[in-house]
C-alpha cells in the first residue's frame, strides 16, 4: 500500500529501515493511551527517506532536513495523537505516509504561533502523487505541505489561519447536524443563520 504514494524523491534519499515500535515505548513522555494507540493501530513503521543536503543536491534552510515515515495500519484510521507524539520524539520534520484499508494519505505535524501541534493532511485516496518542488530542504518540505491541504494552501501556509479555518469548518458541520435533528422551524432558521455567518467568514478566508 505504501507504494501507492509517490513523492518523486530520488533513490539517493532512500533509507528503507524498519523502526521498531518499542523504540517509542522507551520515551519518558509516552502515555498509556498513546502506547495503546500505537500497539492497536500501527502494524509497521518504516523510515523510508531522508531529505538533506547529504542525500540530494540541495541546500538547507529553516528546515535542515526532513524524514519520510511509512506507517502501515492494522485499523481503518490512525489517531492524530500518534504522529504528534512521534514527531515530538524526532528532531527533524516528518512526512507520514499512512497506508491501510482506506487507501493512503499523507500527514505532517507543524506548529502554530503558540507552539501547539497542527495536523496538515490529505484525504484518504486510492493513490497519491505529490510534486517534488524546490532547490532546498526548506522549500521542498514547505511545498509538500502546501500540497497536503487545499485550505492550508489557500491561507498561504499560515498555520494560525489554517487552525481557524479548521475550527470554522467543524462549526459548520456541527450546525448542519443540529439543523437536521431540529424539528422547530424557528430554531432551524436560527441555526441556519449561524451557519451562514460561519460560511461567509470561511469564504472570506479561503475564497
Amino acid at each position: 500500500m505504501a507504494d501507492s504514494c509517490d513523492l518523486h524523491l530520488p533513490k539517493s534519499t532512500e533509507i528503507n529501515k524498519f523502526v521498531a515500535k518499542t523504540n517509542f515505548y522507551k520515551r519518558a513522555n509516552i502515555t498509556p493511551k498513546i502506547h495503546d494507540f500505537i500497539e492497536q493501530q500501527v502494524d509497521r513503521i518504516t523510515w523510508s527517506n531522508k531529505v538533506a543536503p547529504t542525500t540530494m543536491n540541495v541546500s538547507s534552510g529553516d528546515v535542515v532536513e526532513f524524514q519520510v515515515f511509512h506507517v502501515q495500519l492494522k485499523t481503518p484510521d490512525l489517531d492524530n495523537a500518534v504522529p504528534i507524539f512521534i514527531q515530538k520524539s524526532v528532531p527533524y520534520p516528518i512526512l507520514f505516509v499512512i497506508s491501510g484499508a482506506r487507501g493512503v494519505r499523507v500527514i505532517a505535524v507543524t506548529k502554530n504561533a503558540d507552539s501547539k501541534p497542527i495536523i496538515i493532511a490529505t484525504d484518504w485516496k486510492p493513490s497519491l502523487s505529490l510534486e517534488l518542488k524546490g532547490n532546498s530542504t526548506d522549500t521542498i518540505y514547505k511545498n509538500y505541505l502546501l500540497q497536503l491541504s487545499p485550505s492550508f494552501a489557500a491561507v498561504g501556509g499560515d498555520t494560525d489561519k489554517h487552525s481557524e479555518v479548521t475550527r470554522i469548518k467543524r462549526g459548520i458541520d456541527a450546525l448542519s447536524a443540529k439543523i437536521k435533528r431540529e424539528t422547530q422551524v424557528n430554531k432551524r432558521q436560527e441555526l441556519a443563520r449561524e451557519r451562514y455567518e460561519l460560511e461567509t467568514k470561511l469564504k472570506g478566508m479561503i475564497g
